[in-house]
């Protein structure tokens, strides 16, 4: 299967200098500041999430049909319970980056090493509730992956398209209460049991900067 002209963009375009914030706050809950690099970073417990895109089979004939894999975290666990988010968690001593979103995700959704190749790594997070900086490591899995799902950390694995994502018309903002403050918080309504918002929706905001500069070049918003 020939692939995707996105993701031999997104291979190159990630060695390069990055959005960053400027791709993520369109879907920022919060004021810049708190989303800001921190002064005392070597304070922060260090995780890491995959950002795997696919293109599924059932959609062979086009190229570009692309998705990027997303599970509900479980209802049972401390941080996060209940929210859609990237497969990953926190980093084990010695580890890069890379090896830990690839072992949290073949921990969480059952996927082969193997079948996973890493195109390289997006900006990163910082999430104050849980003194989080999470680190994003892009990779892509040629077909639609059969996932398992592990029970103690994830309620439900489904994906949602670039294409979904990119239309205006599934996003939404309503006022939330979010630590103690009253704020506007925008979401996408692509997940069956939960908006999908906050930090997860800030990481795909910078891929969907990216896809929109592969698309449209100069002319991207």
């Amino acid at each position: 299967m020939t692939q995707p002209a996105f993701i031999s963009f997104l291979e190159k375009r990630l060695q390069e200098p990055l959005p960053g914030y400027d791709g993520q706050k369109r879907m920022a809950p919060f004021a810049k500041t708190i989303y800001e690099q921190p002064k005392d970073i070597d304070t922060y417990k260090q995780s890491a999430v995959l950002a795997l895109l696919f293109n599924n089979q059932d959609h062979a004939h086009s190229a570009d049909h692309l998705e990027l894999l997303l599970t509900v975290r479980s209802s049972e666990l401390k941080n996060h319970s209940g929210q859609i988010s990237f497969p990953g968690g926190r980093s084990d001593a010695g580890e890069t980056v890379v090896q830990t979103a690839l072992r949290e995700t073949c921990e969480e959704v059952g996927l082969k090493r193997e079948n996973i190749r890493v195109l390289g790594e997006l900006s990163s997070l910082y999430v104050p509730v849980s003194r989080s900086m999470i680190y994003v490591v892009a990779g892509f899995h040629e077909g639609k992956p059969v996932t398992r799902p592990n029970a103690g950390e994830v309620d439900e694995i489904f994906s949602v398209t670039l294409a979904d994502l990119l239309n205006p018309a599934n996003i939404d903002q309503k006022l939330w209460t979010v630590l103690g403050r009253e704020v506007e918080v925008p979401f996408w309504n692509v997940g069956k049991s939960a908006p999908l918002w906050g930090a997860t929706a800030m990481m795909i905001a910078e891929i969907i900067t990216l896809y929109q500069e592969f698309a449209y070049g100069d002319q991207a918003q």
